[in-house]
C-alpha cells in the first residue's frame, strides 16, 4: 500500500514538471497549480496520545486550537484534497474522534474534533519531507484541592483515629486567599480578556494570519494593501488578543478599532529615519514582560539541567554532601521540577535533615496533592520530628495515592505498630499483599504482630508458613525462624 502510494506520487510529479516543461517552451503564461493533499491518517497512538499524519504538497499551514465544541483546525494553503482521500475518519481513544477534511479553492482544512466537546487537547506540528505531522495529547485534569486529596476514605479499617487536618494545615502553608508574589504579578499584566487559543503558523501569509483571527474573533478585520510577508510562529494556551498584539509587535504594524472594526496596518516611519537618525523602537510592557519571563525561565532551567548533572556524578562517587548542595541550588533554579525535588527530599531524609526533607515533601504535594512518594517521605520526616498526628495522615495519604509503592504501606504498618495500633497495622499489612503479592519481609513483620500481642499460637503458625512457603531465605533469619518456631510452638505444647 504504502509502495503504490509512493509510486502515485512520482507519477504525479512527472507529470506535473512535464507540463510545465511543455508551457515554458511555448511561452504560454503559468498557470497557478496547487499542490495535493495525497493522504490523511492517523499515525502512532497510545493510551493518551495521537498523531495525525498529513501526507502531499503544500505551500503553508497554520493550526489553532478553538473551543466550543473543542477541536484543532489546520489550514493548509496551496493545497487541494485527492478524489480518494476521504472527508471523514472515524477514531477511537480519549484524545481525537473524528477526522474532517474540507477542501476550498486552493486550501485545505483539517479538523480534529476532541473526544471531550468540552475539553481542548493540545497539539504540535511540524514538517517532515512533504508530511505534517500533528502530535496531539490530552492535558491531565487538574489535581483536587489539597484538602480533599488528604481526606480518608470512609469506613477505612486501616485508618488510625486521628484529627484531620488539611494539607495547608499540616505544612502551614499561606491561605489561598493570600496568594504568592508570582500570582499577583501575573494578574497585573492578565489585560487580556480573549479565548486561549493554541496557534502553529509556518510560512503563513499575514493576510491569512489576520483572516483566522477574524474567525475566531467573531470581529471585522480589515488589512491595508501595504501589509506583507510571511510568519512562522507557534503559541499554545494563550489568549487570541494577546496573541494578536505579539504578531503586531513582531511585524511592526499597528491597529486601530473603529465600531466594532479592526484595522491592520503598518506603523508609521518616523521622520528621523529618513536623516540616518537612529531611531529606537519601543515595545509595549505588556509584550516584553512575558517574552522576558520566559526567556529567564529557560536560562535557568538550562543552568538547573547542569547543574543536575554534575550533581548526579557527585552522587555516583559517593560525594552525597556536595551533591545535595548542588541540587538545592538546582531547585531554586526549577521550583516545579517534581523529579529534583524528590531528590533533595530522599538525601536529606537519608542524611537525617528531616525539616529540609518534610519542607520539600510539601512543596512536592503542592504540584500533585496524589505524590505517594511525596506523601511517604513526608509521613517519614514528620514521625522522626515527633509529629505523629501529620505522620498518620500523611501515610494515609501515601497509601492511597499514585503510584502505589510497597514503601508506603510497610512504613505505614511500622509506624501504627509502635502507636501499639496493632489492628491497624495488621490490616495494612494484608492490603500491602494485596497490592503486592506475598513477601518475606511482610510475612515476618505479622508474625512479630501476633507475638507482641501474647498470640503465640497464630505466631507459631506464621513462622511455620514462613518456614514452608518457598521464600529464598538467609541463614541468619532461618535460624531466626526455627528457634521462633521452637519456642513458641513447644510453649503452645504447654
Amino acid at each position: 500500500m504504502a509502495e503504490d502510494r509512493e509510486r502515485d506520487k512520482k507519477e504525479k510529479l512527472m507529470a506535473r514538471t512535464l507540463i510545465m516543461g511543455l508551457i515554458l517552451l511555448l511561452g504560454l503564461p503559468l498557470p497557478l497549480f496547487a499542490g495535493q493533499i495525497t493522504d490523511i491518517r492517523p499515525g502512532k497512538k497510545t493510551q493518551d496520545e495521537i498523531e495525525i499524519i498529513i501526507e502531499g504538497d503544500y505551500g503553508a499551514y497554520q493550526g489553532v486550537g478553538m473551543r466550543s465544541p473543542a477541536r484543532f483546525v489546520i489550514d493548509l494553503e496551496g493545497a487541494r484534497l485527492e478524489e480518494m482521500v476521504p472527508r471523514s475518519i472515524m477514531v477511537e481513544g480519549p484524545v481525537v474522534s473524528e477526522i474532517k477534511a474540507i477542501s476550498s479553492g486552493n486550501n485545505v482544512r483539517v479538523v480534529l474534533v476532541c473526544a471531550d466537546s468540552k475539553r481542548l487537547f493540545h497539539c504540535t506540528m511540524h514538517d517532515q519531507e512533504g508530511k505534517v505531522i500533528v502530535k496531539c495529547w490530552m492535558p491531565k485534569e487538574t489535581a483536587e484541592a489539597p484538602a480533599d486529596a488528604s481526606e480518608p476514605d470512609s469506613g477505612d479499617i486501616s485508618s488510625p483515629v486521628l484529627p484531620q487536618k488539611n494539607l495547608n494545615e499540616i505544612f502551614g502553608w499561606p491561605k489561598k486567599e493570600e496568594g504568592d508574589r508570582e500570582e499577583k504579578e501575573t494578574k497585573k499584566l492578565a489585560k487580556y480578556t480573549g479565548e486561549k487559543i493554541t496557534l502553529d503558523f509556518y510560512k503563513t501569509e499575514l493576510h491569512n494570519v489576520f483572516r483566522l483571527f477574524a474567525e475566531l474573533s467573531g470581529k471585522n478585520i480589515i488589512i491595508d494593501e501595504q501589509v506583507k510577508g510571511e510568519l512562522t510562529l507557534a503559541l499554545k494556551e494563550v489568549p487570541w488578543d494577546s496573541a494578536m498584539d505579539l504578531i503586531l509587535e513582531l511585524k511592526d504594524l499597528t491597529k486601530e478599532e473603529k465600531l466594532g472594526t479592526i484595522i491592520i496596518k503598518p506603523k508609521p516611519v518616523k521622520a528621523a529615519a529618513d536623516k540616518g537618525e537612529l531611531v529606537v523602537k519601543k515595545f509595549s510592557e505588556e509584550i516584553l514582560q512575558p517574552a522576558r519571563l520566559m526567556r529567564k525561565k529557560k536560562e535557568d532551567r538550562q543552568l538547573a539541567q547542569d547543574m543536575i548533572i554534575e550533581a548526579h556524578n557527585l552522587e555516583a562517587t559517593g560525594e552525597t554532601k556536595e551533591a545535595l548542595a548542588l541540587y538545592k541550588k538546582a531547585y531554586e533554579l526549577w521550583k516545579d521540577n517534581t523529579d529534583l525535588i524528590m531528590k533533595g527530599a530522599y538525601l536529606n531524609y537519608s542524611m537525617g535533615h528531616f525539616a529540609s526533607s518534610y519542607f520539600l515533601s510539601g512543596e512536592a504535594l503542592k504540584l500533585n496533592p496524589k505524590n505517594s512518594e511525596a506523601a511517604l517521605y513526608g509521613a517519614l520526616s514528620a514521625a522522626r520530628m515527633g509529629r505523629t498526628e501529620d505522620a498518620g495522615q500523611l501515610f494515609e495519604l501515601a497509601i492511597k495515592a499514585r503510584p502505589e509503592i510497597p514503601e508506603a504501606f510497610f512504613n505505614y504498618a511500622l509506624f501504627l505498630r509502635k502507636q501499639k495500633d496493632y489492628a491497624g497495622a495488621q490490616a495494612v499489612y494484608q492490603r500491602h499483599e494485596q497490592a503486592f503479592g506475598p513477601s518475606l519481609d511482610v510475612q515476618l513483620a505479622v508474625a512479630g504482630l501476633y507475638e507482641i500481642q501474647g498470640k503465640n499460637d497464630e505466631a507459631c503458625k506464621k513462622y511455620g508458613e514462613i518456614q514452608k512457603s518457598g521464600f529464598h531465605v538467609d541463614k541468619k533469619t532461618e535460624r531466626v525462624v526455627q528457634k521462633k518456631i521452637q519456642t513458641l510452638c513447644t510453649q503452645g505444647e504447654d
